[in-house]
């Protein structure tokens, strides 16, 4: 396991970018949500001649009750003017539809599977689609790399993990919310070789998703052979990382950095 915090220096270069953050995507389309309606993809596409093949898809945070696709939108601008597409779905959630984490899981699968199959008009090599998102949309984007689902042929390239909740614990009000059934939609369970590599930042002061849950979740990946670069903040509580904080474009610059690199596994 590796913990660093990474300098500024290229976030500075996209920091105009995306300060003044646009209030919609380049386009929007339909998909469909786990029960068949359909739900909205927001996609940033690069222009063909800086196109790299890479994709990601960010889910948003809120407790898989209240959130917005907009959270993602200044990370999908760097992206897409680095040649990296973008996709930013929205999916149903309990304060507009009723539905519990179970559903949201559900079009999270959904909406990584849509990426995949459209891929080529958005000049997207399916191998190369990462899933990321923050907190709850973490948690969204490591179940669909890690929990196993037959619908799903097309291993993500990598998992991209802001505070993310990979061990989402047993409380009553997790059960509630996983119908009882917790321990089988927690990542940190499905822990096993030949995953995805994992890439998380998170704050060492987060008292919403305790830091100490996502050594654990990396020191489990070390062990099983998977790669799991993990960047400590010192004093940083739950969301440092959203655009308009100060660890913003620190945060933007170790995700550019591993994306470069294009390391996003270590051979069983």
């Amino acid at each position: 396991m590796l913990t660093r915090i990474l300098s500024i220096s290229i976030a500075m270069i996209f920091a105009l970018i995306t300060q003044h953050a646009l209030t919609s995507s380049d386009e929007t389309y339909k998909y469909p949500a786990g029960d068949g309606t359909d739900l909205t993809m927001h996609v940033f596409v690069p222009e063909v001649s800086t196109q790299s093949g890479k994709a990601v898809i960010f889910y948003f945070g809120g407790g898989w009750r209240v959130g917005s696709p907009e959270q993602f939108f200044p990370f999908c601008l760097a992206l897409k003017a680095r040649g990296i597409a973008c996709f930013a779905p929205d999916y149903r959630v309990s304060s507009r539809q009723g539905t519990d984490a179970i559903d949201a899981l559900h079009d999270a699968q959904s909406a990584y599977q849509w990426v995949v199959s459209q891929g080529d008009r958005f000049g997207v090599d399916e191998s190369q689609v990462y899933v990321g998102g923050g907190s709850a949309g973490g948690h969204l984007a490591a179940a669909v790399a890690m929990i196993p689902n037959k619908s799903i042929k097309q291993a993500p390239a990598g998992m991209l993990l802001f505070n993310p909740g990979v061990d989402i614990g047993r409380s009553a009000r997790i059960q509630g919310l996983f119908r009882n059934q917790a321990e089988q939609y927690s990542p940190i369970e499905f822990v096993r070789p030949s995953l995805p590599g994992a890439w998380i930042v998170h704050g060492k002061a987060d008292e919403v998703v305790p830091y100490s849950t996502v050594v654990d979740f990396c020191q489990r990946m070390d062990s099983a052979g998977n790669a799991c670069e993990l960047l400590g903040f010192n004093g940083a509580g739950h969301g440092f990382f959203n655009a308009r904080r100060p660890a913003y474009n620190e945060v933007l610059s170790a995700l550019l950095a591993h994306l470069d690199t294009g390391i996003t596994a270590i051979a069983p």
